[in-house]
């Protein structure tokens, strides 16, 4: 895990010694939204997918976990309440790093906690990012940046799109499946953008770049 790569050795010998693996069935919730964290979760295997369900019952997806990322930084480290839910996409592994074992490690190794902030310095910079295309961009050029993995999406880098259903781009997209649809009717339209399949073909380049920009 880049976590814990510039860890001590001692520091890792515990780490392996404390996490406990695991299983999680597709579907199945690792941890929920308002209750506390116990530790620090790490993807072992399989994918996790980190989400918010907002008043009108619609799913925001703030974004995919994959090997060996962390689910749960910032409550592992503060101690409160998730901010967020995280459930299985298909079958996945999850290894838990009880907290008051990463915060006794944290203290007697600066390089641990050196790591903690640069992930949360990684996270707060593509949070930053992803609410700007929230706040600032049209649905067709937040799904021209998805398209090119740019822009507040480093974490989808390796989600191919082609696996995820309407409704699941939708939720990264912090939008509904009908505005999806007519963001994806533009594209083609403008022959940006061609379906094969469930595969999203990237015919005009310069053209999505010219959208993603909009």
């Amino acid at each position: 895990m880049p976590l814990f790569l510039r860890a001590s050795a001692e520091t890792q010998r515990a780490i392996d010694d404390a996490v406990i693996i695991r299983h999680y069935a597709a579907g199945q919730p690792i941890f929920l939204e308002g209750h506390r964290p116990t530790g620090l979760g790490v993807v072992v295997s399989g994918l996790a997918r980190l989400y918010h369900i907002l008043r009108d019952g619609r799913v925001h997806v703030h974004h995919y976990v994959r090997p060996y990322a962390a689910l749960n930084i910032i409550p592992a480290l503060d101690g409160r309440p998730n901010p967020v839910s995280a459930d299985a996409v298909g079958e996945a592994q999850i290894g838990w790093l009880p907290r008051e074992v990463l915060m006794h490690l944290m203290a007697g190794d600066s390089e641990l906690m050196q790591g903690c902030i640069r992930l949360l310095t990684l996270q707060n910079r593509e949070l930053i990012a992803r609410l700007d295309d929230i706040g600032f961009r049209t649905v067709p050029s937040r799904l021209a940046r998805l398209l090119l993995r740019r822009g507040g999406f480093e974490s989808e880098v390796n989600i191919p799109l082609d696996t995820l259903s309407q409704d699941e781009i939708a939720a990264v997209l912090g939008t509904s499946r009908e505005v999806l649809g007519r963001a994806l009717r533009q594209l083609y339209d403008l022959s940006l953008v061609r379906r094969e399949g469930r595969h999203y073909v990237i015919i005009d380049r310069d053209g999505l770049e010219k959208l993603a920009e909009d």
